[in-house]
């Protein structure tokens, strides 16, 4: 035998020990596409149209940042009047510190005028797969677009990619009508409300969107060269390994031309990451 198929021996006798794992945390790429202007929202549009930042966490099913039909809380107001994010920032990390039903606050950024687009990553962990994100509809009295308890890892199995289209809440903390009214508080506060049917939002479409899409694929594809798919085992391993000895193209994973220890530690990093 030669060099290189002794070492690949070594390799799949002490790799073949290791379980397949599924990934604990994964990356996410956040996109926040603002298309609210006067062409489609032409009733009394704003000047300065723009959208506070998208703030949120990620927690599990014993938190609850926000909900239709719910009383806003104090950093929901704060959010939904004027687009602070520290109010919120401080629920949150009291439910990551003392409750422990969040693993994070997230802080994805604005669109600064609409329409726009604003690209950002996070980070997802198993033990909290619950996603909830709002931004202020800015100017406005109170009145915010967002999406809560989305379940990124139904199953255990992380989504690969999720759509949503955005349309006014009104946050029931002010009751002015308009984008430019003076404050007028109400109190005590009213449940949150889809505005979508009404003034000025009546008869007109969607604010924009959200797209969360999965950025782990391709590690995972890196490594998952035999059947069953989405699952990394020592069939895998065992794939690899004649793929290799026979210099086939699959195990050239760094693609350049040359099957060396580069290769193989590309797959082990690979396969210990393991699939969403």
């Amino acid at each position: 035998m030669n060099r290189r198929n002794l070492s690949l021996s070594m390799f799949a006798l002490s790799f073949s020990s290791l379980p397949a794992i599924a990934q604990d945390s994964v990356q996410y790429r956040f996109e926040y596409i603002a298309e609210w202007s006067a062409d489609t929202h032409p009733t009394t549009f704003p000047s300065n149209p723009h959208f506070s930042g998208a703030i949120g966490a990620t927690h599990n099913d014993q938190l609850s940042i926000w909900i239709p039909g719910g009383i806003a809380t104090d950093g929901i107001e704060a959010m939904a009047e004027t687009g602070s994010p520290t109010q919120l920032s401080s629920e949150v990390q009291h439910a990551i510190d003392v409750d422990g039903t969040a693993n994070q606050f997230l802080n994805l950024g604005g669109i600064n005028t609409s329409p726009g687009m604003r690209i950002n990553n996070f980070t997802a962990n198993s033990a909290f797969p619950l996603l909830s994100i709002v931004s202020m509809v800015a100017p406005s009295p109170d009145w915010f677009v967002g999406i809560h308890d989305i379940n990124l890892r139904p199953g255990g199995v992380w989504v690969r990619e999720l759509v949503f289209d955005l349309y006014p809440y009104d946050a029931g903390t002010d009751a002015g009508i308009n984008y430019v009214n003076a404050n007028i508080d109400l109190t005590p506060h009213i449940p949150i409300v889809d505005i979508t049917d009404d003034f000025p939002f009546l008869g007109q479409g969607r604010l924009g969107t959200f797209r969360i899409t999965l950025l782990s694929d391709a590690a995972c594809s890196l490594a998952d060269l035999a059947q069953p798919y989405e699952t990394l085992d020592f069939f895998d391993v065992s794939a690899f390994i004649n793929a290799f000895n026979a210099q086939r193209p699959s195990a050239d994973l760094d693609k350049n031309g040359i099957f060396d220890f580069f290769d193989v530690s590309a797959f082990v990093n690979a396969y210990s990451a393991g699939c969403p």
